[in-house]
């Protein structure tokens, strides 16, 4: 079994979006399936409340969120894969700029046109969790058009960087074409209007043939309790310390992360482990897991004193 587990469902885009880095690089995996919506019974112990999708589990440490996913394969050897020529920080950048910039008008589009069709429960659950407490089916539909509009601009630009490059850096994909991938795969399954769209954009559509195909290979499926059992027979190996100069917190301190956009997003709480400039990390323990060490990164949560 790989050390590498995936907590997900396979519907799930950002679950997607880490089952083709792993297939990049070539990243042996294990499969949990979770479910799409709140509760989850058998996650959000190990997870301090973290309820998004995907979760990597590795022994006792556990990681949250996309970025923070790519951070922590390329510590485990996939550096040169995700991040290559020592391009981390252009890479992560230009990530980030896929997300902010395109993923965020991606699922707002594909929420929106989704209603009517996807189960009310789903719709209600996604639009609580993405565009905070108050929004309303009317207002999703009314602005569509300007998304589409402002979605087709970025898309542009995303298209405009690529060329005469098989990639965003050069020759060789990174964590960055893997964002582009997973975003045209998105658009393409996920809304009537997506095919018509991208085939505006051949530069962006080659990154997704090359990428965001064969997805789906992994080891063996294992339960939600295996992984549970796996958690509390091992022991959190991820390092401790402050490493961060601006911040007054202290490891061993009690701390609240949020996700900084308006959501349905429970508070992570737990004991700072360790804290860089991208990273925070905090110590959780629960009857099912047993001690752990939970991973997100700093880019776009709010981490206070608790």
């Amino acid at each position: 079994m790989s050390a590498f587990i995936l907590h997900h469902y396979w519907p799930s885009p950002f679950a997607h979006k880490v089952r083709i880095a792993l297939n990049m690089i070539g990243a042996p995996w294990t499969s949990v399936e979770i479910p799409r919506v709140p509760p989850k019974p058998l996650l959000m112990p190990m997870t301090a409340g973290y309820r998004r999708t995907p979760v990597m589990q590795v022994g006792a440490d556990i990681h949250c969120d996309t970025q923070n996913i790519a951070r922590a394969l390329g510590e485990a050897g996939y550096e040169d894969k995700l991040f290559p020529d020592s391009g981390r920080g252009q890479v992560m950048a230009l990530s980030n700029w896929v997300d902010q910039a395109l993923i965020e008008l991606a699922i707002r589009t594909v929420i929106t046109t989704s209603i009517g069709t996807a189960p009310p429960e789903f719709i209600k659950d996604r639009g609580d969790l993405y565009f905070g407490p108050n929004w309303n089916e009317a207002r999703l539909k009314a602005d569509l058009p300007a998304v589409i509009l402002q979605m087709s601009a970025q898309l542009d630009h995303a298209e405009a960087a690529l060329s005469g490059k098989n990639f965003l850096r050069g020759d060789v994909p990174s964590w960055a074409d893997v964002g582009l991938a997973f975003l045209a795969w998105l658009l393409r399954g996920r809304w009537d209007g997506g095919a018509a769209l991208l085939a505006r954009y051949p530069a962006i559509e080659r990154v997704e043939a090359a990428l965001a195909t064969n997805a789906s290979d992994h080891d063996p499926t294992i339960t939600a309790e295996d992984a549970l059992a796996i958690a509390r027979e091992a022991a959190p190996a991820s390092p401790t310390g402050m490493h961060h100069p601006a911040s007054e917190l202290a490891v061993g301190q009690k701390v609240v992360i949020r996700h900084k956009a308006q959501s349905s997003d429970p508070d992570i709480i737990g004991r700072l482990r360790y804290l860089d400039l991208t990273r925070v990390s905090i110590d959780h323990e629960s009857a099912e897991t047993g001690p752990v060490a939970v991973h997100l990164p700093v880019a776009g949560y709010s981490i206070t004193a608790g």
